[in-house]
């Protein structure tokens, strides 16, 4: 096993990320500048379409990394039934849910029931299809809805944070349901869909703007189901990363994928349809 898996298992990941984002989130001038110079220095980040372009704007690194677009998010995505990504990225893994495995790397595979921690809706995904999308750190860190709906829960399930990238994916039996993941539970036309946000290594944490949990409450699993469906549209935001991670998406109905595994997505590219 590679020397950077075994260091991930004796690292306190944990520490580390909360580590991480106070410093992501300092406001000292000098400080944030500096990191966000380092960023441009070793990533290619656009900021084309960034609402701030000037990246020394931003009030923090972390800002900065969790910028936001100057178009609304919609505009981005094509009509029902053709789906678009959800976010920046790669796609990493993409396929039909047989039996509820879903692939994780090349000989690698995991069940729904692992990675939803065993939810009621599971059964619904035992013959639909998948997809994985890795977000490197260069790219927008917000994720969006590809479909129109209603959400019915958003799950917590506190975990591990070993890194995503596809050498620890390779090497790290069911990675994916054992790092720290929030769940968006959603009802639509196109079928029952689980969003799936994964945390993982000196990821700070992962943010929604329909609901946030204490520290303390993180240690255990968490459930906030709201009095009424909370009804979204396509593109509309679901939450965002400190940093860059990974989404995947369950769906109960079987998608015809068009996009080609291993390509890179623009946020509301097509990339399958019902």
């Amino acid at each position: 096993m590679p020397l950077f898996i075994i260091l991930q298992s004796l690292l306190p990941q944990h520490l580390l990320s909360r580590l991480g984002g106070r410093l992501a989130n300092s406001k000292i001038r000098w400080f944030k500048n500096r990191l966000i110079q380092l960023a441009l220095k070793h990533y290619q980040i656009d900021m084309q379409n960034a609402k701030i372009q000037n990246p020394f704007d931003y009030p923090s690194f972390n800002a900065f990394f969790t910028r936001e677009l100057t178009k609304p998010a919609v505009t981005y995505f094509p009509a029902a039934p053709t789906w678009g990504a959800p976010a920046e990225g790669v796609l990493s893994q993409a396929g039909q849910t047989d039996e509820g495995m879903l692939i994780q790397a090349k000989g690698r595979s995991y069940s729904v029931e692992s990675l939803l921690a065993d939810h009621p809706w599971c059964v619904d995904f035992k013959q639909g299809s998948f997809a994985t999308i890795y977000l490197a750190p260069h790219n927008y860190h917000r994720v969006h809805s590809p479909l129109a709906g209603k959400i019915t829960e958003i799950a917590y399930i506190p975990g591990k944070l070993f890194s995503v990238n596809l050498l620890t994916a390779s090497h790290i039996d069911a990675l994916f349901a054992r790092n720290e993941r929030m769940i968006f539970y959603i009802d639509s036309p196109q079928g029952k869909l689980a969003f799936v946000m994964v945390g993982a290594l000196l990821v700070a944490g992962m943010k929604t703007p329909f609901k946030s949990w204490t520290r303390k409450e993180m240690n255990h699993i968490q459930h906030y189901r709201p009095r009424e469906p909370i009804s979204i549209e396509v593109g509309t935001e679901l939450g965002y990363f400190d940093f860059g991670s990974t989404v995947i998406l369950v769906s109960a109905k079987k998608l015809q994928f068009t996009l080609e595994t291993g390509s890179a997505t623009s946020l509301g590219q097509a990339f399958a349809s019902l």
